[in-house]
């Protein structure tokens, strides 16, 4: 797998092929300090952050994006190239973050800066 695919079993979006994009996995755990002062912490796991510089989207998929998030409650099916090979999870995804409006080369309106935060929804064990 080259791109990024968002699904929500209806509407799909795939980014452009060879997007560079950061996995950041965000620690799940509890901690508290004992009567000691000592503090304990008990890791639960981790959850995948994916940060995604698309570069540009069209208008009609950012708009499809935009409404897909709305509708689902931002939980939509990712599917990415990751480090153990390619991969499928659920993700609660923001809004995505644009910058400026602006026509391509063949007249297209596009979205550019667009950036898509999407945050696992299951926590993989410790």
């Amino acid at each position: 797998m080259r791109n990024i695919i968002i699904s929500d079993g209806v509407d799909t979006i795939t980014l452009l092929n060879d997007l560079v994009f950061d996995i950041e996995p965000q620690e799940v755990s509890t901690s508290a300090t004992m009567a000691s002062g000592r503090l304990v912490k008990d890791i639960i796991g981790y959850k995948n952050k994916l940060v995604i510089p698309c570069g540009y989207l069209s208008l009609e998929n950012i708009s499809k994006l935009k409404s897909m998030i709305k509708s689902n409650n931002g939980v939509l099916q990712v599917a990415y190239p990751g480090p153990d090979g390619d991969r499928v999870e659920w993700f609660i995804l923001e809004q995505p973050t644009y910058t400026t409006f602006s026509y391509d080369d063949e007249g297209v309106a596009v979205w550019k800066g667009v950036t898509i935060t999407a945050t696992a929804v299951e926590v993989e064990q410790w």
